[in-house]
Order: C-alpha cells, then sequence, then structure tokens
C-alpha cells in the first residue's frame, strides 16, 4: 500500500513534458537542456534531451513518471533520449544512455508491461531489460 501512495504522490507532482523528477541529490549535480546548464535541486523536473552532470563526490536519485529509478554516482553523464509511457494508449519508449559514471536501474511499471521497449545505452552496446534492477559502470 505504501508504494502505491508514493507512486501516486510521485506521478502527481509531474508536469506536462516532464518525464522524471529528482529525488535527491548529494554534492554538485548539473543538467544541460539545449544550451542551458542548471544545477539540479531536489524536487527538480526533468524533461526528454536532458543531459545529466555529476561532478566528483555527487550523486543524484531520479524517480522517472512510470516509478523507474535511476541513481548516479560520480562524475557520471546521462543521458534521457527519450522516455515515453503511455499504458492507455501502449505506447512505450524508453532511450537512455548512461556515457560515463556509474548507474543503477530498477524498472517501474515498463519493466512489467513492455521491458522490451527499454534501452539502455552505453558505449560497447545496449543492456535489454530481462529483470527489473541492475547496476552498470562506463569508465
Amino acid at each position: 500500500m505504501r508504494k502505491i501512495v508514493t507512486l501516486i504522490l510521485t506521478m502527481s507532482t509531474f508536469v506536462l513534458g516532464d518525464v522524471a523528477i529528482v529525488k535527491k541529490v548529494t554534492g554538485e549535480v548539473e543538467v544541460k537542456r539545449d544550451q542551458e546548464i542548471i544545477e539540479i535541486q531536489v524536487g527538480s523536473s526533468l524533461k526528454d534531451g536532458d543531459i545529466i552532470m555529476s561532478k566528483s563526490h555527487s550523486s543524484v536519485g531520479i524517480i522517472f513518471d512510470d516509478g523507474s529509478r535511476l541513481s548516479l554516482g560520480e562524475k557520471a553523464i546521462f543521458v534521457i533520449k527519450n522516455f515515453k509511457v503511455n499504458p492507455s494508449k501502449k505506447e512505450y519508449d524508453i532511450d537512455l544512455n548512461l556515457k560515463k559514471g556509474k548507474a543503477v536501474f530498477s524498472s517501474g511499471k515498463v519493466g512489467k508491461l513492455a521491458p522490451e521497449s527499454v534501452k539502455f545505452r552505453i558505449p560497447e552496446g545496449i543492456i535489454g531489460i530481462r529483470g527489473t534492477k541492475f547496476a552498470v559502470e562506463v569508465r
């Protein structure tokens, strides 16, 4: 029951066009959106096309609008290329890219409804979702 309430409260904080919200920040984390660099804070919204960059001794925790969770460690560069989850229309297209650093990803609704629609890219390949949680490091 607690997980359902948390998910409903989390999803109610999204604004049209937002795909994720920042739930935890340690140190300095920035997002590059178009040509602008914005410092991320707890509660910051993220959108398709955003590039998240964590500095030394920094980390960030993100919750996507389907309940998927992402944690990035220090010196990470992560791109939200596309995050579309619309169960009512059976539209699922997730394309994420870890260019550098460490990440832990835990899939939300999409992991159960359409795991084949998730692309988690790394420089040397793509990680397919077969379970619900994984960790990866790109050096």
